[in-house]
């Protein structure tokens, strides 16, 4: 989703529909996800991301981290389920803290189906 947030070229409804979700009180980020905006953002969107970025708590990446989300890549590709490095990660702090993970992203409907992942699969809006 927040991609769709910060991108300027994400159609208005999709905007609409996002907006109570990144605004929550109860909202948190952590790092992979951070990782995952930040590298492929422009220059000029950068400060704009971080300022927003620091108003949100961060969930402490544990520590513990890559041998639990090696454990649930190998989980999930013995399953045929195929997810990068850094969806793996996202989804391992999501499970470590008990936090549910609100995404457009369709793969981790299967992982929640194979693990203890609590995912919101939100459909795009048109």
């Amino acid at each position: 989703m927040w991609v769709d947030f910060f991108r300027p070229k994400t159609p208005p409804a999709v905007k609409i529909q996002i907006r109570p979700w990144v605004l929550r009180d109860d909202i948190a980020l952590c790092e992979p996800v951070v990782c995952e905006l930040l590298r492929s953002a422009a220059a000029r969107e950068r400060s704009v991301i971080q300022r927003h970025f620091a108003t949100i708590p961060m969930l402490a990446t544990p520590p513990t981290l890559w041998t639990e989300a090696t454990t649930l890549g190998q989980h999930c590709y013995d399953a045929g389920v195929m997810l990068g490095a850094l969806d793996l990660l996202i989804a391992t702090v999501c499970m470590h803290y008990g936090a549910k993970l609100v995404t457009f992203d369709e793969h981790f409907a299967r992982v929640a189906k194979l693990s203890r992942l609590d995912a919101n699969i939100l459909p795009r809006a048109r």
